[in-house]
C-alpha cells in the first residue's frame, strides 16, 4: 500500500477538506471493512471519520435516521431500529456478514460501496431510503434509487455521507435472500413491501438484487399487485413477473439460468410473509 499519512477529523468540515486537499489520493476511514479489501494504489492519505460525529440513530413518526458512521451491529441492538417497521431492518441487518464484522462495517460504508451482491443497497432501495451527503458547496440529498443512476463513486472522492434517512411506511417489508452460508454474499436477494387499504393492496415495493447486478425495483410486478386482493395466487403471479422482468446473468457464484429458476420463489415468499403480517395489522 501506497499510505503516507494518517489523519482524525474532528468533525465532517475537516473531514471533507482533507479528502479535498489530497485531490483523489485520500480515502475516507470508519469500518475499514471495504479498505481491509484493497486500496487503490494512488492513496497517500486516510481520513480517520469515526469520531467526525456521524454516528448515532434517532426515530420520529415512524421514520428513522441514523448516522453515516453508525455500525451494523449497532443499529441491530437499538432500540429505535427494533421498532421500525416491526424489526425489518434488524432482519435485514442480521444477514449482513458474521457478528464481528457487524460491529466493524457501517450503513454508509455500505451505501458508498454499493456491491452488487449486497444486501443493504437492495433493501434500502425497496425502502426508498434517502441518503445525504456534503460537498464543498452544499449538502445534497437524493434516494438511494437515484444515488445508483449517478456517478456516485465520483461523487464520494469529494464528498462525505452523513446520514441515511429510512421513511415511514403503513404496511410490513420482508426480506429473502439465498446464500451458501448464513455469512455469505447473497447469490440472490428481495426485498418487498405492501400497504393494504379496505382489502386491496394499495401500494408495492419489489427490489431484487445479487443477480448479480446492484438492486433494481420491479416497476411491471409493482404495477400488476396494485389494486389486487392479497392471495396466495397473487404472490405466485408476481413472482413469475419478476422472473420475467429481471435482469440475470452468469458470474463465478452462480449462473444466470440458476438465479432465474430462484427469483420466482423468493419473491413470492418475501410477499407472503409481508402481505400476512400487513393484512394481521388490517385485522
Amino acid at each position: 500500500m501506497g499510505i503516507k499519512r494518517y489523519h482524525y477529523a474532528r468533525d465532517v468540515e475537516e473531514a471533507l477538506s482533507l479528502l479535498l486537499a489530497y485531490e483523489g489520493r485520500g480515502a475516507l476511514l470508519a469500518g475499514g471493512v471495504d479498505l481491509a479489501r484493497g486500496v487503490a494504489s494512488e492513496v497517500e492519505g486516510l481520513i480517520d471519520i469515526t469520531t467526525a460525529g456521524l454516528d448515532g440513530i434517532s426515530a420520529a413518526d415512524g421514520a428513522l435516521r441514523i448516522g453515516a458512521t453508525t455500525t451494523l451491529e449497532g443499529i441491530r441492538n437499538s432500540r429505535e431500529a427494533r421498532g421500525y417497521l416491526e424489526g425489518f431492518l434488524v432482519e435485514v441487518l442480521g444477514h449482513v456478514a458474521t457478528l464481528p464484522l457487524r460491529w466493524m462495517a457501517t450503513l454508509g460504508g455500505a451505501v458508498v460501496s454499493a456491491h452488487p451482491w449486497a444486501d443493504i443497497p437492495t433493501a434500502l432501495i425497496a425502502l426508498g431510503a434517502e441518503v445525504a451527503w456534503r460537498n464543498e458547496e452544499r449538502e445534497e440529498r437524493a434516494s438511494v434509487e437515484e444515488l445508483y443512476h449517478r456517478p456516485f463513486r465520483a461523487i464520494f472522492r469529494r464528498a462525505v455521507l452523513t446520514e441515511v434517512r429510512l421513511p415511514a411506511w403503513s404496511g410490513a417489508f420482508a426480506f429473502e435472500k439465498v446464500s451458501r452460508n448464513a455469512g455469505d454474499i447473497a447469490l440472490i436477494n428481495c426485498a418487498c413491501g405492501l400497504g393494504v387499504e379496505g382489502g386491496k393492496i394499495a401500494w408495492a415495493r419489489v427490489a431484487v438484487g445479487a443477480t448479480p447486478y446492484r438492486a433494481v425495483r420491479l416497476a411491471t410486478v409493482e404495477e400488476l399487485l396494485v389494486g389486487e386482493a392479497p392471495t396466495a395466487e397473487l404472490w405466485a403471479e408476481a413472482g413469475r413477473a419478476a422472473q420475467r422482468e429481471a435482469r440475470v446473468s452468469d458470474d463465478m457464484r452462480a449462473s444466470g439460468e440458476w438465479r432465474r429458476a430462484v427469483i420466482p420463489v423468493i419473491v413470492r415468499r418475501a410477499l407472503e410473509r409481508a402481505g400476512n403480517a400487513v393484512m394481521g395489522d388490517e385485522r
